[in-house]
């Protein structure tokens, strides 16, 4: 057996080492130039893109929402795309504010242009889109009490009482019932998460008939509307009847005297210089 030289022995690890060192350092620029030149061309492209499409600003989740969610501004983001890529029906950053607070009637994954069809509301982005036909949207102003310390919620019922003065007496009576909350300021969804006693809101968007949004408006200029809650499976009518103090006190209505006709005055005619009451004139007698 012919022994190697020590020497060329040592020089055997050595120079593995170096061609590993080498190897690497060249692994290392390969990967930096292909980056950068990777980076140069998604810029050179984008610029032609840029110059060459028209783009539109479009809202898209910022991670996969499922049904049943309530869309807020921490899911959501806007991104831009080419007009031709884009639905007519996608929420875009011009409206995408009706959308927040809406509940999702599909599964979205994240990055997906978010549309309209997905959402509660519908195809409509208008809050005009949930009143039916023949029917009107009609915003009532409330305070604590109308607000029910801030427990009102949207899809919930009310009946609407009325208190005037009517010839110095003052009477409460109901004036609407069974009318349906669309809106609490704007919140338009119910509020699962149990923060109702939180909000606050001063007004109220109630859905009625045109002629009872004419009643509540003249109601509101004649004295005060109050709201009650109502369970939205009663359906029982309250009494018409007017609350007066006297009932309210359980004292005796006040009975109304008759009303003691005028006496009419037969009208007097002039006879020469006297006035004359006119009669019934009798001939008795008389001549052929």
């Amino acid at each position: 057996m012919v022994d190697m030289p020590h020497n060329a022995v040592s020089r055997r690890p050595r120079k593995n080492k170096v061609m590993f060192v080498l190897s690497l350092v060249l692994g290392v620029v390969g990967v930096f130039y292909s980056k950068h030149y990777i980076e140069q061309q998604i810029a050179y492209y984008k610029g032609q893109l840029d110059k060459t499409e028209t783009m539109i600003s479009v809202i898209v989740p910022t991670r996969k929402l499922l049904r049943g969610e309530v869309l807020s501004k921490n899911d959501i983001l806007i991104r831009e795309i080419p007009e031709k890529y884009a639905d007519s029906n996608s929420v875009n950053e011009s409206n995408f504010e009706m959308a927040l607070g809406q509940q999702l009637d599909f599964d979205i994954d994240q990055g997906r242009p978010l549309l309209w069809a997905h959402l509660e509301g519908g195809l409509t982005p208008t809050f005009s889109g949930k009143v039916p036909d023949g029917l009107r949207a009609m915003t009532v102003r409330v305070d604590e009490i109308n607000s029910i310390s801030g427990f009102l919620q949207p899809n919930d019922r009310i009946d609407l009482l009325l208190s005037y003065k009517n010839n110095g007496d003052q009477l409460t009576m109901p004036l609407i019932q069974r009318l349906d909350v669309i809106a609490t300021g704007v919140q338009t969804l119910i509020d699962k998460r149990g923060g109702s006693a939180l909000r606050k809101f001063s007004t109220i968007t109630v859905q009625v008939t045109p002629d009872q949004a004419q009643r509540i408006t003249l109601a509101q200029e004649v004295g005060k509307l109050t709201a009650m809650l109502r369970n939205p499976d009663d359906e029982s009518p309250i009494s018409d009847s007017p609350m007066t103090v006297s009932r309210l006190l359980n004292h005796p209505e006040p009975i109304a005297r008759p009303k003691t006709p005028p006496t009419v005055l037969a009208p007097k005619i002039i006879v020469g210089d006297k006035y004359k009451t006119p009669g019934i004139e009798y001939i008795i007698g008389g001549s052929s």
